[in-house]
């Protein structure tokens, strides 16, 4: 685990700037203005460096292959392939919200599917195992869904995505590490934490590129699969609280804003600055102030998950 971190982290931090200079050559460039903060034009689609340093870790490290691979490089192809022309030429949202249907169809045929999960009630007594049926392809694939949008709606501040997502594959890995999931599942959470680190030092605050949708929606999806495949599948009671509380600040980012919207008569994919970066710094923190007390809420999020999972 530590060589495929090691690995994707290195690889990433080599093509972050080769990868800068092609988003510029593609038109891959987000303009300031609107909700942005940043004041020049920016490359985005940095999520190639991150796609490129967490599928050749895998490839070199997790050995053997489990049989959801295909379904999960197969359906994260497809999203790169949207992402980077969303990044280049802005996709209306019907497009997209298509393509994220058919990229979580794409896995839960190749096997990554929430076929049921252990109820919460099981922590009262008797051990409850709730099997959802024919309702787990549509399950699986809201959550798949849903994760590539909160990671994606809380792509706001620079660094803000780069760090969540990495203290999140630290977090399974470690889990991972001490036999609570499969060897495959701690290997691809230690290349999420490993790429994302090594494009973070061109992220951070003052941001030199953006990881744009290709990088936000495709960590949104290895995520999702990831918990899918590692935390669900355990029997324990709590299991299902683990990825909850891993993803706990894109969750709670993206269900209070949806309520918001609704509430507003607005549309629940409408864009606005009401997101929990936004209201840190209309409180009065600075970027880096903002990004830093949101690592550290994640970071007690997955100590929790952590203590949780290994219980």
């Amino acid at each position: 685990m530590l060589t495929a971190l090691l690995l994707s982290l290195v690889v990433a931090l080599l093509l972050t700037w080769p990868v800068r200079a092609l988003a510029f050559r593609i038109g891959a460039v987000a303009a300031p203005g609107g909700r942005r903060i940043h004041q020049k034009p920016t490359a985005q689609a940095g999520g190639l460096a991150i796609y490129a340093g967490f599928w050749l870790a895998v490839f070199v490290q997790a050995k053997p292959l489990p049989p959801e691979f295909p379904g999960v490089f197969w359906g994260s192809l497809l999203l790169l392939g949207i992402c980077l022309a969303d990044d280049i030429r802005n996709l209306p949202a019907v497009p997209r919200l298509a393509g994220q249907v058919l990229v979580a169809a794409i896995a839960f045929w190749g096997g990554v599917r929430i076929e049921g999960f252990t109820s919460p009630l099981s922590l009262l007594g008797t051990y409850q195992y709730v099997n959802l049926g024919i309702l787990s392809a549509p399950v699986t694939v809201v959550w798949i869904m849903a994760m590539i949008n909160a990671i994606n709606w809380l792509d706001g501040l620079d660094g803000l995505v780069a760090g969540v997502a990495a203290l999140a594959g630290l977090t399974i890995m470690a889990g991972a590490w001490s036999g609570s999931a499969p060897v495959f599942i701690g290997v691809a959470a230690a290349a999420v934490a490993g790429s994302c680190l090594g494009f973070l030092p061109f992220n951070f605050n003052p941001a030199r590129i953006f990881m744009g949708d290709t990088g936000a929606m495709f960590l949104g999806y290895i995520l999702a699969c990831i918990s899918v495949l590692g935390p669900f599948k355990s029997t324990t009671a709590i299991a299902l609280f683990v990825p909850l509380l891993v993803l706990g600040v894109p969750i709670f980012d993206t269900v209070t804003g949806i309520i918001r919207r609704l509430a507003a008569g607005k549309s629940p994919l409408a864009a606005d600055r009401g997101h929990i970066h936004h209201r840190l710094l209309d409180r009065g923190l600075s970027t880096r102030q903002a990004v830093l007390f949101i690592y550290a809420l994640t970071g007690l999020l997955c100590g929790l998950a952590l203590e949780l999972w290994r219980a």
